[in-house]
């Protein structure tokens, strides 16, 4: 898919002259590398032309883009503004002063846009999963460093990923035991790593995300096990229907239909798109809409989990969508 040409075809059928992107995002969509600071990207439609609007900071640093991106000194952010008429739904209130009455919302297009992977993207996610993998298999180790405490692990976990090429966490690194295991999305302490261990960790490579999650058991406990082997079975059983054509809704209810009498300590969606954003289209939700079936290249993850009173599980997986199948990133 040639990105800038089909979303400028968007932008002509809809009669939008020119567009203006400020998200980083969005911008690193299109530029498939991590954008710099307070840039720009433009489309005009009657000219054929997209053009990244760089600060004088920026400007002589960043060099080395494809022939259908232009570069262009910024002087100033209203100037660039003035004359678009499709902006995004973040677009800051400050500038909106800025804008024709008629101006349109480009966001739910470029939503799409993003749900399905080019190969390009599929293979930077690929790099970014081999990341968060190796340094997850790394953090694993560093658990028998007696003592170690949910922040250092943290630490140890997302050095590794920036010395593997991670240009950032995709999100706050969370490691939690014990019974903060509890807690879907727990921040680290300076609590010692006991009993449980919760770790959910994301790379960033080219500005592609990743994201996995790994509930380690370190005393041997029967509820543990229990409901580890559960959530496990419940992934697995999710597994068998991620194929081209499934619908979304029916996914998330095969994983709760599949936990049986602990459903209702399934307190989250099962699953997201992961892309540019960690998380993106599409939502793989009860709420997602009734229509929403799962596409060829469209990357997502998987992530039941359980979450009692004293402890908590949840594994996560992302995925590569494929005709017949998938293959697990």
């Amino acid at each position: 898919m040639d990105k800038i040409k089909t979303f400028l075809e968007y932008l002509e059928e809809k009669g939008i002259k020119r567009c203006i992107l400020l998200s980083r995002e969005n911008i690193n969509y299109f530029l498939e590398r991590y954008p710099p600071h307070n840039s720009l990207l433009t489309f005009d439609v009657e000219n054929e032309r997209t053009v990244l609007h760089l600060s004088k900071l920026e400007y002589r640093s960043f060099q080395g883009l494809h022939g259908k991106i232009e570069i262009s000194l910024m002087k100033s952010v209203k100037d660039v503004i003035k004359g678009c008429d499709g902006v995004e739904e973040t677009f800051p209130l400050r500038y909106i002063k800025y804008l024709p009455e008629d101006y349109k919302i480009v966001s739910r297009k470029l939503m799409e846009m993003r749900s399905i992977k080019t190969e390009r993207e599929i293979e930077f996610i690929k790099r970014a999963s081999k990341i968060s993998k190796r340094a997850l298999e790394y953090g694993i180790d560093c658990l028998s460093k007696e003592g170690i405490t949910e922040m250092e692990l943290a630490g140890e976990i997302e050095y590794m990923m920036k010395k593997m090429g991670s240009i950032k966490p995709a999100f706050d690194s969370i490691v939690l035991s014990d019974r903060k295991t509890t807690l879907p999305h727990g921040m680290p302490s300076e609590d010692v790593v006991k009993n449980i261990v919760l770790i959910d960790i994301g790379a960033v490579y080219r500005g592609y995300c990743s994201d996995i999650t790994r509930t380690i058991l370190l005393k041997e406990d029967r509820r543990y096990r229990e409901i580890h082997q559960l959530v496990s079975d419940v992934k697995e059983e999710v597994e068998d229907h991620l194929r081209e054509g499934t619908s979304v809704r029916e996914l998330d209810r095969l994983a709760r239909e599949s936990m049986g009498e602990y459903k209702k300590y399934f307190i989250h969606s099962l699953g997201h798109g992961v892309g540019v954003n960690v998380h993106e289209e599409p939502s793989i939700s009860s709420k997602a809409e009734k229509n929403l079936i799962l596409k060829k290249n469209m990357v997502i993850t998987v992530e039941p989990g359980i979450y009692l009173e004293d402890f908590g599980v949840r594994i996560e997986d992302m995925y590569l969508i494929k005709k017949d199948g998938f293959k697990r990133l």
